[in-house]
């Protein structure tokens, strides 16, 4: 069992990660999050790329700072980003990071074989990865996180820059592996794990905001997605009144699809059809509106009893002084 017990990350005074707590046992944890929510982080800190500020990451009951390489044995990384030997061909980079998890000699190149044949650059093996695209590089990353069967497997935006064919071949793979391991699979494309996390966590602003199985999440905001038919001309108003919404051509027409509390009692309510792309746009889209319009209107209703109460007039304009 992998538990984080309160991790809190600073950078100066931007609190990156806040009092972060979860206990994860094999399967497949979706960690979802707009670019900046604190993913990278939680990533990087789980890795022991970065110092935590407070907190504690244990395994087994044991603290990974304790365990040091033991623990690094069995973690697969496959960061966002990162810097290649570009005049490395795919599999001498395989190999050379194999060596640095202690894999040497025949095993190591056998892996890679097994590795890039796994990701589908069997075929280019030998070429070098300066030569590759940002998908075939997106590729390596993952090879390269695979070496030894790790036990938890991290893996930040894996399928960005990927084609549509290889994205649902990875998504595939991926679900395979977590029969025996621990998968924390950080996106922002709700496709990537809508089909196969067991778990899913939403993360703003470095603080979790919520988890649970993708069913769990859906039941969560029934009631709360509806629909309507429009024409073209009629959509522009429509998406200057619902600012985040989902637009599809159907065979009646254009349908917009809405989330809110508020919802018109005309549109089309949505109770079978619910998808995590709504729970992702009702918690990171419509409640932060629904907070900054709050927000605005608790500072008018704040400058109005000022000015009642200190008789402040001096924002109105007087005839007589125009």
């Amino acid at each position: 069992m992998l538990e984080i017990k309160n991790l809190s990350k600073e950078y100066g005074n931007n609190l990156a990660l806040d009092n972060f707590s979860i206990k994860m046992e094999e399967g497949i944890y979706g960690i979802l999050g707009a670019n900046g929510a604190g993913k990278s982080t939680l990533m990087n800190l789980i890795t022991d790329n970065v110092t935590r500020t407070s907190g504690q990451i244990l395994y087994g009951g044991r603290d990974i700072l304790e365990m040091g390489e033991e623990f690094r044995k069995i973690v697969g990384y496959m960061p966002q980003q990162q810097g290649f030997y570009e005049q490395f061909s795919a599999k001498a980079f395989i190999v050379y990071m194999a060596a640095l998890k202690g894999i040497r000699g025949r095993k190591a190149r056998q892996e890679a074989d097994r590795l890039l044949k796994l990701v589908n650059l069997d075929d280019v093996a030998h070429k070098k990865i300066g030569s590759f695209s940002g998908g075939m590089k997106q590729r390596v990353l993952l090879a390269q996180a695979l070496i030894g069967e790790p036990k938890i497997l991290i893996l930040d935006e894996p399928t960005a820059g990927l084609d549509p064919k290889v994205r649902i071949r990875i998504r595939n793979f991926i679900s395979e592996l977590s029969k025996d391991k621990i998968i924390i699979y950080a996106t922002h494309v709700v496709s990537d794990i809508e089909c196969i996390a067991d778990h899913v966590l939403l993360i703003k602003k470095g603080r979790m905001i919520g988890m649970g199985t993708p069913s769990e999440l859906i039941d969560g905001i029934s009631g709360k997605v509806a629909e309507v038919t429009c024409t073209k001309e009629e959509l522009n108003k429509l998406q200057q009144k619902h600012r985040f919404a989902n637009v599809s051509q159907k065979r009646e027409g254009l349908t917009l699809r809405v989330v809110g509390d508020d919802l018109p009692a005309e549109y089309k309510r949505v109770e079978n059809d619910i998808n995590l792309e709504d729970v992702y746009l009702y918690y990171f889209e419509y409640l932060d509106e629904k907070k900054a319009a709050e927000n605005e209107t608790a500072s008018d209703e704040t400058e109005d009893k000022h000015h009642e109460m200190t008789g402040d007039n001096s924002s109105d304009v007087s005839k007589e002084n125009i």
